[in-house]
């Protein structure tokens, strides 16, 4: 093989990692199937499959790997499945970013080794394989990271709505007598996707024939967001006649209270971030101005 061939075969690599990391940064687009899907659902409520089963996305997507390795991926990802349903996401969208990002970190030193190589500048075989083995494993844990931390950003988002929504839910049912009406009425208010969710629950549970507390509880249930499911104990207390328009203001009131104590937590936090770099600043003036004095000082005492 020329030198030319090499060349020409490592850039085609380096461009075959470029395009699988574009591909993996690149939000996925939204799913129509998966909606139209959740909008007809069957009167049993939908769950998320299992950590060792693949849907039908996965299996599109995992065509050319054996079902068994598939499996095993989509096993161990390290996110909860509620964690991945606050977030739209699949295991198998998961699982395709990770490896993705693994194998583009695992390749990109090798092909720069390689290409060192060709312009006269040896490489032990060790550095690329060491960089790439490290590279690979930040590609594999980082996007179960984000996901995590997405996840409780995106959960605390929920809360927020929801304290809102009670808040609304109170008013409707004060001016209202059915449960059902207010939580209908108090859902169309506003297009975040707190209330959609929300909103397709009580629309899923009134083409089946269910009451909308039912649904609302199997989501709180599938976000992992207790929150929702206090709200529809709520609704089916009052749904058996008792006042509850002091207890879902009182509701409000705890998420809002809960609300600005994380908040306070994250500004302390993030004053603790910014102190630590100012006190080396100011630790380094401090030698920078000390020890050439401390230095002259010495030197004229000897």
């Amino acid at each position: 093989m020329t030198g030319l061939q090499t060349a020409t075969l490592a850039g085609m690599v380096v461009a075959l990692g470029l395009v699988l990391a574009a591909r993996a940064l690149r939000p996925a687009p939204p799913s129509l199937i998966a909606a139209l899907e959740q909008l007809s659902a069957s009167p049993t409520a939908g769950t998320l499959p299992p950590p060792g089963t693949t849907s039908n996305s996965a299996g599109h997507r995992w065509t050319w790997l054996p079902s068994a390795m598939v499996r095993v991926v989509e096993g161990r990802l390290g996110v909860p499945d509620a964690d991945l349903a606050i977030l739209g996401q699949t295991r198998s969208e998961l699982a395709a970013r990770k490896l993705t990002l693994a194998l583009a970190g695992l390749l990109a030193p090798a092909v720069l080794g390689l290409v060192a190589v060709l312009v006269d500048m040896p490489v032990p075989f060790v550095v690329p394989g060491a960089v790439g083995l490290g590279l690979a494993a930040v590609g594999w844990l980082l996007p179960s990271a984000e996901a995590r931390e997405a996840a409780g950003k995106a959960r605390a988002e929920f809360r927020s709505n929801l304290e809102s929504f009670l808040t609304l839910v109170a008013g409707e049912r004060r001016a209202r007598g059915s449960v059902e009406q207010a939580l209908e009425e108090a859902a169309e208010i506003s297009g975040s996707l707190p209330f959609v969710r929300m909103r397709r629950a009580i629309r899923r549970a009134a083409l089946s024939g269910r009451k909308p507390w039912s649904d609302l509880r199997d989501l709180g249930d599938e976000l992992a967001v207790p929150e929702l499911r206090s709200l529809a104990d709520i609704a089916a207390v009052a749904a058996d006649g008792a006042s509850v328009y002091n207890t879902l203001l009182a509701s409000a009131r705890t998420l809002r209270h809960a609300e600005l104590s994380d908040a306070r937590s994250q500004a302390n936090e993030v004053s603790e971030r910014m102190s630590r770099p100012l006190a080396l600043l100011v630790t380094g003036l401090t030698l920078f101005v000390l020890v050439p004095f401390l230095l002259r000082m010495f030197a004229v005492s000897t």
